[in-house]
């Protein structure tokens, strides 16, 4: 039976490959996603029911609906960035690559549903992907709330972005990713009512609304900010003097530390050492700074396991403890209010490779635009700044 607060994943290169679904070909995708856990290892087949695919019948036989369905999936081809070979990394030079996203999609009449497994070789962008780093993690209830297959391609690539607030892309680079040809909507107006829009009107019922700003160069829109309204529950889980305990809704603190590749089974070791009172959440969250810092700056290799570790062993339990008696005067106001978010830190080598190799389908977006343009637009506009460590540039956001 599946999970009601069920927690799935995709690698961001799969979220920013290039592909368009059909409603039922995205339901059967959300179905197989919610049949994959996170210590899988290979592809299971699995079945899906026709009641989870077709909701409303009476435009004819749900049956051929399902049934034609399954023979266009079998050919259907995601154009998605290769990652480096034996790894789940991406490189710094990306190279792109058509994959068939099917080894099997059959209608079952007997059965009354479909049997369908994921192609092998597609493992890397949805299995194991504590190994990356590089993923992003949603809720399949909110999900399942998203009708148009635009507005679940935009829900994930604003998931990837949400620590950031925000998401800037420029027109072509949405086309691209969401495989819209310039004669299906060729006037921009009608790009933004058929997609955008409709997208909004969706995402405001989930935990990621957003808002947009359309970005003009000679009267012609060329990008578009898209500004996240974070809700309780796509964000930090928020403390109060008389709320110490860990929340079962893996939307908080577990899914914070899902992101970060800490399994399921360790996120039940963790709460178990909460329900007994061994530390609060504020050490939890103590711990995700600290060791993303020393992660960010490379002194720590294995994100997850060094965080798990000093939840587990709590290494970092009696400094954290001396950090709340030195803010004592502060801890009230404090606990009243949202975990004070953990640092983002980017090289500055990292974000030049980034913007001197933007993958295809990003080339034009820049219009001219220098690196110290770009880092003024992007970064220093959204309240980072540049600190020297250790000899480099760093873009820190606290």
């Amino acid at each position: 039976m599946e999970e009601p607060d069920k927690i799935v994943a995709q690698h961001n290169a799969l979220i920013n490959a290039r592909f368009s679904f059909l409603p039922l070909q995205m339901r059967l995708f959300l179905a197989l996603l919610a049949r994959i856990e996170f210590e899988d290892a290979d592809f299971k087949e699995h079945f899906v029911p026709v009641s989870e695919l077709v909701f409303d019948r009476r435009g004819g036989s749900a049956y051929e609906q399902v049934d034609e369905m399954c023979e266009k999936l079998t050919q259907f081809t995601l154009y998605i960035e290769d990652l480096e070979d034996g790894t789940r990394r991406r490189r710094k030079k990306p190279n792109y690559q058509y994959l068939p996203l099917m080894s099997k999609a059959e209608y079952r009449g007997d059965l009354g549903g479909v049997l369908a497994i994921f192609n092998p070789l597609i493992m890397p962008y949805l299995l194991q992907l504590r190994q990356s780093g590089n993923f992003t993690t949603a809720a399949l209830a909110q999900l399942r709330k998203l009708k148009s297959p635009y507005s679940l391609r935009i829900y994930w690539l604003l998931k990837e972005y949400a620590d950031f607030g925000r998401r800037t892309m420029s027109v072509d680079q949405l086309r691209f990713v969401l495989n819209i040809a310039e004669h299906e909507y060729p006037r921009f107006s009608s790009l933004k009512a058929r997609v955008l829009d409709k997208a909004q009107d969706e995402l405001a019922g989930t935990d990621l609304p957003f808002t947009f700003e359309l970005e003009r160069e000679s009267q012609v829109v060329k990008r578009i900010k898209f500004l996240l309204h974070l809700t309780e529950g796509a964000t930090k889980k928020t403390l109060t003097a008389e709320n110490n305990a860990p929340d079962d809704n893996p939307a908080d603190w577990g899914t914070s530390l899902q992101q970060v590749g800490v399994s399921k089974r360790s996120i039940t070791q963790i709460a178990r050492q909460l329900e007994i009172g061994e530390y609060d959440l504020g050490y939890v969250d103590f711990v995700l700074t600290r060791i993303q810092r020393q992660h960010s700056l490379g002194k720590v290799k294995k994100l997850a396991g060094a965080i798990y570790k000093a939840l587990i062993e709590k290494y970092l339990l009696e400094e954290y403890l001396e950090s709340q008696k030195q803010a004592e005067p502060k801890k009230k106001l404090l606990l009243a209010s949202v975990v004070a978010e953990p640092e983002i830190a980017f090289s500055m080598s990292e974000v030049r490779d980034i913007y001197d190799n933007p993958g295809p389908f990003l080339k034009n977006r820049r219009q001219g635009e220098t690196f110290a343009q770009h880092i003024e637009q992007v970064y220093l506009a959204d309240g980072f700044v540049v600190e020297l460590r250790a000899g480099e540039e760093w873009l820190i956001k606290k």
